[in-house]
Formats: C-alpha cells, structure tokens, sequence
C-alpha cells in the first residue's frame, strides 16, 4: 500500500481499481452461491422433517 502522501500514476490507479473490481465481484458471487446452496439444503431439510412428522403422527393415520 502507498502512504498517504505518495500519488500513483494514473495507469497504476486503474488496475488497482479494476483489480480490487475484480475481487469484490468474485466475493459477492461467492456470497450469492453460498446463500443459494445453503437456502436449499434448508428446504430439503425441511421437507424431510415434514414428512418424518407426518410418518411419525399418530392422529392422522386414525
């Protein structure tokens, strides 16, 4: 990192800038993918548990 005093050339500046784009672009997807793999394993989980709740209720099957 440059201190607070030095300048960069503005070449230097724009693949700082599209570098770092580049990071938080991939971070953000990474985010979005975790999001979406985990909200699905959720509703899988779900499903299972409805259904092991409703093999397990004795009141429905009477």
């Amino acid at each position: 990192m440059l201190g607070r005093h030095q300048h960069t050339s503005p070449e230097e500046k724009t693949l700082v800038t599209v570098e770092w784009k580049k990071l938080h672009q991939w971070h953000t997807q990474e985010k979005r993918r975790l999001k979406r793999a985990m909200n699905k394993r959720m509703r899988h989980t779900n499903k299972l548990e409805v259904k092991q709740n409703l093999i397990l209720t004795p009141g429905l099957m009477a």
